[in-house]
């Protein structure tokens, strides 16, 4: 009996881990696209954002923007897909709040980027 718990757990924490990694996209993230530019996704936490807390007028776009400045990194474009509270609850800092940050970066400020938690897409 135990093995079988096991087994379904582990098989579960599988297609969860799939699951979680499709990151959707969005209108504008075909626009403009060419060789010296790449977007990257970030999923937004419920309080462990590299950016800190956030209260510009409910836009944290505007704050995911300004932290990535502050590193020197050129920022192209923002935008955030999802909406808050989707998928299972967890109220953990360290947890998904449902939305992902996409941004649009040279190629140069890549690295730097994927550094604080970013992912390529």
């Amino acid at each position: 009996m135990k093995r079988k718990i096991s087994s379904l757990l582990c098989v579960l924490g599988m297609v969860f881990s799939v699951i979680s990694c499709q990151i959707p996209a969005s209108p504008q993230e075909g626009e403009g696209s060419d060789a010296s530019s790449q977007w990257l996704a970030y999923p937004e936490t419920q309080c462990a954002d590299p950016w800190g807390y956030c209260n510009k007028s409910g836009d944290k776009t505007v704050c995911v923007r300004e932290h990535l400045e502050k590193l020197g990194v050129d920022v192209l474009a923002v935008t955030v897909s999802g909406s808050l509270g989707d998928g299972a609850v967890c109220l953990a800092c360290q947890c998904a709040s449902g939305r992902i940050f996409k941004v649009k970066v040279n190629q140069a400020d890549v690295d730097r980027v994927v550094a604080i938690g970013f992912k390529k897409f």
